[in-house]
């Protein structure tokens, strides 16, 4: 589902409120009659969860305005802390319907803060708007407390706003630990993601608690994961020396059966995600009854991971034909959201693997003609493309997808646009044009830290290997790049073979592994995986 505004997600995955409050437990009747607006007064006074509910029918029915009429008269007449809590819960909805954000994060503070056991509803709400205000710390928080009471809570939260909430702390390292281990714990894997996405999780998370001397914690972490990609990540890696042992037997020989076990488990999610839903179970409610659990994976993107799968297990004509056969008009292409659009991406990639460079970039032409608007990710496609472009020999049409990366400067990035320049440079150093190619690229030299993949990638190009060099080693020494170089540099990825895409730059990064200070370097930090169990390509 695609959300496009605060308010469109605040209303998604919700039962109507007037339908949630149905369940709640019966309270003291208030003093005095407080009507609804536009109703007969009621000649008895109304009790408290008449008038909550009639608030609530309020706020469904869009007249969010005169609920907060009801609710603040509502404020005056009570003194006990969870009616006014119940109260505050229904102010926030009734002002985040009016996009009074502040005020609706204040409101369901309260309402949390009074009650005793808040239900996933409340802590949901409470989510969202710390997020919306920017309050990355507060969210993680709220994110760690669904995690730890109510785990499958979790899917009810969209999962581009807590992956948002995950980026956002990455620089806090304490606080990245503690939302990694809780989503870990929790094995939050929801219906809109592939595996690969808690693994990615679960990398983090070993690295962190190997470098505690929690090794026997990493170890059951390590148990869990899937993705062959992740266990060549920790396998290659000194800091994680302890757990390579088990890698080299996760992964087999020649990866094998690392492979034949994550595809079969995404297939099941596959398979899973093409039965007819079955009518939501209700959970029973805490306060309030929850909105329905626990849907299949969603099409698509099951579709998308069992794809990755197989093209990780080298079985690429197989995940081609899987993918051959969905998302083919412009009108389906537009109707996905940010998430599914990498099922195309990942087709045009595998046609460009097998040699089929032009219908390689006419599907990312289709997919990058799409509106951009509500898909951000959009930018990522267009860029993945005039990569391909460029490794393909296909210069002017590489220069051709760099302007229209940045044409699309608001959704770009100063990281995206770093790859824009690497594109913009290697393509016109393939035209001949020397001078062009070094101006283009001088942003990102003058700032390599902006994006170093992208910037070694634009040195490749140039001839600039000293530079190069200097960049690797820097990376290697980095606590947080030196994972991704390391396997940058395995055998697997830049050894030559046939109709593999940019050939220079593959050429060039055997040249860097070859030199002395980026030989030691990697020495000291990690290694090649073993050529008993590493993968064919």
């Amino acid at each position: 589902m695609r959300y496009q505004t605060k308010a469109g997600i605040l209303r998604t995955a919700m039962l109507p409120i007037a339908v949630l409050l149905m369940a709640a437990t019966t309270t003291a009747t208030t003093t005095g009659t407080t009507t609804v607006p536009g109703q007969v007064p009621a000649t008895e006074p109304r009790s408290f969860d008449e008038n909550i509910s009639g608030a609530a029918i309020l706020v469904d029915a869009g007249k969010a305005e005169a609920a907060l009429v009801l609710l603040d008269s509502m404020l005056g007449q009570t003194d006990l802390p969870i009616e006014k809590g119940k109260i505050e819960g229904l102010r926030s909805f009734a002002l985040a319907r009016l996009n009074r954000i502040p005020e609706a994060r204040k409101a369901i503070e309260a309402a949390v803060a009074s009650s005793p056991a808040p239900t996933m509803l409340l802590l949901r709400q409470l989510f969202l708007l710390r997020a919306f205000n920017g309050d990355a710390p507060g969210a993680s928080e709220t994110l760690q407390l669904i995690a730890a009471t109510d785990p499958e809570g979790l899917s009810e939260l969209p999962t581009e706003i807590v992956s948002g909430v995950i980026g956002a702390v990455a620089k806090d390292p304490v606080r990245s630990f503690e939302v990694d281990y809780s989503l870990v714990q929790a094995n939050w894997l929801p219906d809109d993601a592939t595996i690969s996405s808690l693994d990615q999780l679960r990398l983090r998370l070993v690295v962190e608690l190997v470098k505690r001397e929690r090794v026997d914690d990493a170890r059951a972490i390590l148990a869990d994961v899937l993705n062959p990609i992740i266990l060549v990540r920790i396998g290659i890696d000194k800091r994680l020396q302890a757990l390579w042992p088990e890698v080299e037997t996760r992964l087999g020989p020649g990866a094998d059966i690392a492979d034949a076990v994550f595809v079969a488990a995404a297939k099941a999610r596959y398979d899973a995600a093409q039965k007819p839903a079955a009518p939501p179970a209700q959970r029973q409610p805490q306060a309030l009854v929850q909105a329905p659990l626990q849907a299949p994976p969603q099409a698509l993107i099951a579709r998308l991971g069992y794809a990755e799968a197989l093209n990780i297990a080298s079985r690429e004509p197989e995940a081609l034909a899987l993918l051959s056969d969905v998302v083919k008009t412009p009108a389906e292409l537009a109707a996905l959201n940010d998430r599914e659009i990498w099922l195309v991406n990942l087709q045009a990639a595998l046609l460009g693997d097998t040699g089929k460079v032009d219908e390689a970039l006419a599907r990312y032409d289709a997919l990058n003609a799409a509106p951009i608007e509500g898909r951000p990710g959009l930018i990522g496609t267009i860029i993945n493309q005039g990569l391909f472009a460029q490794g393909a020999g296909r210069a002017e049409k590489a220069l051709a997808v760099a302007d229209m990366a940045d044409s699309k400067g608001p959704f770009a990035n100063e990281f995206a646009r770093a790859y824009t320049a690497q594109v913009r440079a290697c393509a016109l150093r393939q035209l001949g044009k020397p001078a062009e190619a070094n101006a283009a690229v001088a942003a990102l030299a003058a700032k390599p830290e902006i994006n170093d993949s992208a910037y070694i990638s634009a040195m490749i190009c140039l001839d600039r290997m000293d530079d190069a060099a200097a960049a690797v080693v820097q990376q290697l020494a980095s606590e947080d790049g030196r994972n991704e170089m390391l396997f940058e540099l395995q055998p697997f990825l830049i050894n030559d073979r046939p109709g593999a895409n940019d050939p220079k730059q593959r050429a060039g990064m055997r040249a860097l592994k070859a030199r002395t200070d980026v030989k030691a370097a990697f020495a000291k930090v990690g290694r090649d995986l073993p050529a008993r169990v590493s993968p064919p390509r």
